[in-house]
């Protein structure tokens, strides 16, 4: 090499840290950001148009033999979504669809003061599609979910 000199500082200068954070704390602080669950909508129609929009009707069941008053419905299949509602045992459910990891079902809630209605989603729609009224839907723990007959 003809300028050996000029190879160190190059060197050098590539090992430079100015720019960089004083240290790793710094780094990972400006990086950081809270992750939230946000809102996953239920999905009908899954069987597709030879079948119901949501496959089949199910209760709340099993919430007071580990304590629990009510059955949160979850704006998405995640513990910590935000709660949109508070279900009781015996609560009507229709059941839509299932988390990939099956611990979530995706349901629509018919009013307590109209446990009758339909929802909407007894009868076939053209293709899958996120639920967009007139009852309540999210994400309840599919181990307080007993499909009705």
């Amino acid at each position: 090499m003809k300028h050996p000199a000029l190879a160190f500082l190059l060197l050098l200068s590539a090992c430079s840290r100015e720019g960089m954070p004083a240290n790793n704390a710094e780094l990972y602080q400006t990086n950081a950001i809270a992750l939230t669950p946000g809102v996953r909508p239920v999905r009908i129609g899954e069987g597709g148009p030879a079948f119901r929009a949501c496959a089949s009707i199910g209760e709340v069941v099993n919430l007071s033999p580990t304590g629990e008053r009510y059955l949160p419905l979850r704006a998405a299949p995640f513990a910590e979504a935000d709660e949109v509602a508070q279900l009781n045992e015996g609560s009507t459910l229709f059941l839509c669809t299932r988390s990939l990891d099956q611990r979530w079902q995706g349901v629509v809630v018919p009013p307590a003061d109209a446990p009758t209605s339909d929802c909407g989603v007894t009868a076939s729609v053209a293709g899958p599609r996120a639920y967009d009224g007139p009852c309540r839907s999210g994400w309840v723990l599919s181990g307080f979910v007993r499909p009705a007959g």
